[in-house]
């Protein structure tokens, strides 16, 4: 991504995730997204690339309200890209250690020494399939 790219690219994160007015929770601008979909999104890269090509470069001088309106007329016009790139900020956002400390969970992954479910024991299911059948009745 160009310098072009990646400023409209931080300005779309800022308007879709901004921080906190007291400023305690950071911008999702803050975090490494391209890392992260480096990682754990690479299909979406091209679609990111697309989508940041239709905002202009004065997209990120523009005020925060400017950019939601411009924001909300893209995704009233393509739902489906728009709701992707939403729930990839948010994945990434809510995957940062800061933010997690910030939010009081602990960071890291929520089973660091490993869950072990030995293959074919579903014995650990016994407590969920003794209730019964639920809401699909």
């Amino acid at each position: 991504m160009n310098d072009a790219r990646r400023k409209r690219l931080l300005a779309l994160l800022d308007t879709v995730l901004p921080a906190s007015e007291d400023c305690t929770m950071p911008s999702s601008a803050e975090i490494d997204f391209m890392s992260y979909l480096e990682t754990q999104a690479a299909d979406f890269l091209p679609v990111l690339t697309g989508l940041v090509d239709l905002f202009d470069d004065g997209f990120p001088n523009k005020s925060l309200s400017a950019r939601v309106a411009l924001v909300r007329e893209f995704a009233g016009e393509d739902a489906e890209t728009f709701n992707g790139l939403v729930f990839r900020i948010y994945d990434c956002y809510y995957q940062n250690d800061r933010v997690r400390g910030l939010i009081g969970t602990r960071p890291g992954p929520p089973f660091p020494g490993g869950h072990e479910i030995p293959a074919g024991d579903l014995s650990s299911l016994e407590a969920v399939k003794s209730r019964g059948k639920g809401y699909r009745r």
